[in-house]
């Protein structure tokens, strides 16, 4: 994920231009592109997003889209594959809201060999033989598929799959974020949770708008706000696994429709279990943004390498970060700690769509029951809105505090801003910039 700022001066665009040149070719720890030192140094094994929901052209199946390898370049989308030495899996829990059950189900994906002979292959949806953060190749492949072919490969199990370079769909106020939140920039010193003023805002504001009474109505920033992933040097890649999946295979008849679902890349440990390589993980994607937003810079290596039903960081830090930092109520810190903990992506498979980011928690009031993710799905102000807004309140009927921050709760940044991130056919994503 990442966050964008645009200054309103020619001083500023000077100073921002030299921070996008620093975040295009150093390591900018913003959401989860390069969110921690390891995966700087393996930049294959970078999860930047995970996107779940009905396919477009099948409602039968499901879309499982992970993102890995941030910040390429526009025009150098084609000098660019899947790292393989890592193992790409998918993820997937059955059970209720608020499940802490390890998973049941994995969808994993291989590369064979470097360059446009790359070609990919896949195991399951099947259940793994080893849970938690180490893994082994289940069960046999259903097949292989190249790397790169747009149309997609339909394998021996149905899935259509997919792998090859995509235009970055995310979109996010960067640079701002970086003032608000300092610590979340791998230039700046490690300095927690401080904020970075006393009146921390987001830009694009309309003129008179006021941060409230808990803010002692200081005025909201007017100034544009900038996507840097569409909008910067002609907008960055990443290379995206795609996979379309029949949902009676993500949910076989008897089991419960509500699947939870996180992303994870691991690498070999010179170990093996029945002749098969051992794998540890190295990176763990599920919800955007909230180890970035909730979670020190220096906390998230634990996160990555470690189960979401396990982290306890992470809960802790849900709550922290929600309640000393933001101010908000003993009662609305704890709520949305149970909802974002554990730290997974659900799904109602017996919903027909839209996908709604944390409908399933909500009951659709975000956007309809599926819940999932969907490419276009503004995530960031739906997490802006739950932690300085009163979105709390308005959907679970706790207290209202009063200490909403009305220049926090929106980022002004739209999907597709400065150029078009998503196609209406598979896979769904755009071709790389």
């Amino acid at each position: 994920m990442s966050f964008g700022r645009w200054a309103g001066s020619v001083a500023a665009v000077g100073a921002t231009s030299l921070a996008v040149f620093l975040y295009a070719a150093h390591p900018a720890r913003s959401s989860d592109h390069q969110d921690s030192i390891a995966v700087v140094n393996r930049p294959g094994a970078d999860i930047t997003d995970v996107y779940e929901f009905p396919d477009p052209a099948n409602t039968n199946n499901v879309d499982l889209v992970m993102n890995i390898h941030p910040l390429i370049p526009a025009g150098d989308g084609g000098e660019y594959q899947l790292d393989p030495g890592v193992l790409y899996q998918f993820k997937i829990a059955h059970g209720p809201v608020g499940t802490q059950n390890p998973e049941d189900t994995v969808l994993q994906v291989v590369a064979n060999g470097t360059g446009s002979t790359q070609t990919l292959s896949l195991y399951g949806p099947i259940t793994p033989k080893l849970s938690g953060t180490h893994s082994v190749l289940s069960g046999l492949s259903k097949g292989t598929f190249p790397f790169n072919q747009p149309s997609g490969t339909t394998l021996s199990n149905g899935v259509v799959a997919f792998a090859g370079p995509r235009a970055d769909p995310f979109f996010f106020d960067l640079f701002q974020f970086f003032k608000i939140l300092p610590d979340r920039y791998y230039a700046n010193p490690r300095t927690g949770n401080q904020l970075g003023t006393s009146m921390p805002t987001f830009n694009g504001y309309a003129s008179g708008s006021t941060s409230g009474a808990n803010g002692t109505g200081y005025a909201c920033s007017t100034a544009a706000s900038t996507n840097a992933l569409t909008q910067i040097n002609g907008g960055f890649n990443v290379i995206s696994i795609v996979l379309s999946v029949p949902r009676n295979l993500l949910s076989p008849r008897g089991v419960t429709p509500i699947i939870h679902t996180w992303a994870t890349a691991s690498l070999p440990t010179g170990e093996k279990i029945n002749g098969r390589e051992v794998y540890v993980q190295q990176e763990l994607l599920s919800r955007p943004a909230v180890k970035e937003l909730f979670e020190k810079f220096n906390q998230h290596q634990y996160t990555n390498q470690t189960s979401p039903y396990a982290d306890t960081t992470i809960k802790a830090a849900i709550y922290n970060f929600s309640n000393k930092v933001v101010g908000r109520s003993e009662t609305i810190s704890r709520v949305l700690q149970s909802i974002l903990y554990p730290n997974e992506l659900a799904a109602d498979l017996s919903q027909s769509g839209p996908a709604a980011y944390l409908g399933v928690e909500t009951g659709g009031a975000t956007g309809g029951k599926f819940g999932g993710r969907g490419l276009t799905d503004d995530v960031i102000d739906i997490s802006l809105g739950a932690v300085f807004g009163n979105t709390i309140p308005a959907l679970t009927g706790v207290p209202d505090d009063g200490k909403e921050n009305n220049c926090l709760t929106d980022e002004h940044v739209t999907s597709g801003q400065g150029g078009t991130q998503t196609q209406s056919t598979y896979p769904y994503l755009a071709p790389p910039h």
